[in-house]
């Protein structure tokens, strides 16, 4: 999965050469944290964050300026800043976005600015990959082995024409072990744990 498949489009952009003032009552009328800023290419040029629209309003108030009009949005706009490619995958942004501690990140396109990708948006993705809302039985097991006993399983779960609607899985401390966590439907909970029984996996969970 790329970040292109799960971004989504911030209608509000501001130019580089906007007047500041101007720029303040766009930025009061949304909801982020920051505007993309975009040069006269029309490539991202910086962020507008709000700690940079606090500067701004300190500096208009201190009068040093004879016209508002002389202060623009790259004067003040924030212009080291982290983004992302369109074809990043999803996982790599999720790594970034938790290794800076950011929300949301500007997503380009050969430098041009196309959308953002978010944390509730990632979050998504999570409940898509493991199948959350999905009916059938949360499994959740230990695998010694993860692709031979992950075959077996599956292979288990299609011989009781059952279908995995939801899977992931990550290595345990020292990489000696898998936890594997599925839905599966088509099997109740019952058939499933007894035919796990089969299968050389430790269970830690099934609902």
């Amino acid at each position: 999965m790329l970040v292109r498949e799960r971004m989504i489009s911030r209608g509000k952009r501001l130019s580089a050469n906007l007047p500041i003032l101007s720029a303040i009552g766009e930025f009061e009328k949304v909801s982020s944290s920051w505007l993309p800023v975009i040069d006269q290419e029309g490539s991202l040029a910086g962020l507008l964050t709000w700690a940079d629209v606090r500067k701004a309003q300190d500096v208009l108030a201190s009068g040093t300026y004879s016209s508002d009009d002389e202060l623009l949005v790259q004067d003040f706009m924030t212009q080291k800043f982290i983004s992302v490619n369109d074809n990043t995958p999803v996982e790599e942004a999720v790594r970034i976005m938790i290794d800076y501690d950011i929300p949301e990140l500007p997503v380009v396109r050969d430098g041009y600015f196309v959308g953002i990708i978010t944390d509730k948006t990632l979050m998504s993705v999570l409940m898509e990959i493991t199948g959350a809302r999905r009916q059938g039985v949360r499994l959740m097991v230990k695998l010694e082995n993860m692709t031979e006993k992950l075959m077996l399983l599956l292979q288990m779960i299609i011989e009781q024409k059952g279908t995995v609607e939801g899977l992931c899985a990550y290595i345990g401390k020292e990489n000696t072990y898998t936890i594997a966590t599925m839905r599966v439907e088509g099997i109740d909970k019952y058939a499933l744990k007894q035919a796990l029984k089969n299968i050389d996996c430790e269970v830690i969970d099934i609902r």
